[in-house]
C-alpha cells in the first residue's frame, strides 16, 4: 500500500515538474526572444517599466496544477495525444478568455497580439500537458516492470 502511495506521489511530482519546466522554458524563449519585439512594439504604451513578478509565479503554479488535473490525470490511461488535445482545448479556452477580454476592454491591446498570444497559449498548454503526461507515465511504467 505504501509503495503504491509513493509511486503515485512520485508520478504526480514528476508530472507537475515536467509541466512547469516545459511551460517556463518555452514561455521564457517566447517572451524573451522569439516574440519579445512583437509584444514590446504592439504593447509599448501598456507595459510597466518594472515588472511585478509574483503574479507570474501565481499564474504558473496555478495553471500548471490545472493542466495536470484536466489534461494529465484525465488522460492517464490513454495515449499521449489525448493529453495534447485536452491541453490545447484548455489553452484555447483560457488564453482565449484572457486575450479576447483584453482586446475588448483594454485600449491599445491589438488584434495582432490577441491572435498571436492566443495561438501561442494553445500550443504551449498542449505541449506542456504532453510533457506532464510523459512525466506521469515515466514513474508509473518503471514501477510496473
Amino acid at each position: 500500500m505504501l509503495q503504491k502511495i509513493i509511486m503515485f506521489s512520485s508520478s504526480i511530482a514528476l508530472s507537475i515538474l515536467a509541466i512547469l519546466v516545459c511551460f517556463g522554458v518555452l514561455d521564457a524563449l517566447w517572451l524573451g526572444w522569439i516574440a519579445r519585439d512583437w509584444y514590446t512594439t504592439e504593447m509599448a504604451s501598456l507595459l510597466r517599466e518594472n515588472y511585478i513578478t509574483w503574479p507570474w509565479v501565481v499564474f504558473y503554479l496555478m495553471y500548471g496544477f490545472v493542466v495536470f488535473v484536466l489534461a494529465v490525470v484525465a488522460n492517464r490511461d490513454k495515449p499521449l495525444y489525448y493529453a495534447g488535445i485536452d491541453g490545447a482545448l484548455l489553452g484555447l479556452a483560457s488564453y482565449g478568455a484572457y486575450n479576447l477580454t483584453n482586446y475588448s476592454i483594454v485600449e491599445g491591446f491589438t488584434l495582432f497580439i490577441t491572435a498571436i498570444d492566443w495561438a501561442w497559449g494553445t500550443f504551449l498548454t498542449s505541449v506542456s500537458a504532453m510533457a506532464g503526461w510523459t512525466g506521469f507515465q515515466q514513474v508509473r511504467n518503471s514501477e510496473e516492470k
